[in-house]
């Protein structure tokens, strides 16, 4: 199994790198981790503030194997706040650190929430993007209770980072691009200007 995770990794960061943080391609990459770790699903969590400052995470990407029920538009996903389902998540993964486990292992209402996906178990990894955590990715795995070995652990925190680069280049293109819109805007005026 390492193997294949860790030429599934290598595929993936590649994929990621040169087609970018894509919705297809983000969706390739987490498929090709999951198939390789055999999990049910695998995801990606993004962090939002709220208006009166809570933190709050809504899933943004998934795969899910043929053996599991699809998640990313379950509405109890989006805009979940930490501090009132999730708050034993915040420490752990804003350190940089990983979180697994079964739904028993996790207080309610996590549990709860765990349970009515039919995970068994999950393994999840904070995306860190400049400095900042940005959100996680995460496997499930809703047919056994994994223990998760190490080299699994470190199978998500590559995805993590491979994930963290892309979208760093991701936002680069994006200013990139904006700056160049504004000279072009610029240049366009200063030329009219003077004709």
């Amino acid at each position: 199994m390492a193997t294949s995770a860790f030429s599934a990794l290598m595929n993936v960061s590649q994929l990621l790198l040169e087609k970018g943080f894509e919705p297809d391609n983000v969706t390739s990459a987490l498929g090709q981790v999951g198939a390789a770790l055999d999990v049910d699903r695998v995801y990606i969590f993004e962090n939002s503030t709220a208006p009166d400052g809570k933190l709050l995470c809504s899933q943004r990407y998934e795969w899910t194997a043929a053996s599991a029920s699809a998640q990313q538009d379950n509405p109890e996903l989006q805009n979940v706040p930490y501090d009132e389902v999730m708050p034993s998540w915040v420490e752990p993964l804003s350190s940089g650190r990983v979180l697994k486990g079964a739904p028993r292992d996790f207080p309610s209402p996590a549990r709860e929430l765990l349970e009515s996906q039919d995970i068994r178990s999950l393994l999840v990894c904070p995306i860190v993007l400049g400095g900042e955590w940005w959100g996680f990715v995460g496997f499930d795995d809703c047919r056994t209770e994994r223990t998760w070995p190490g080299e699994e652990s470190h199978v998500l925190q590559a995805l993590s980072n491979a994930l963290a680069g892309s979208l760093r280049h991701a936002r680069l293109r994006n200013t990139l691009h904006s700056v160049q819109t504004q000279l072009r805007s610029i240049i366009e005026r200063c030329a009219s200007t003077a004709s």
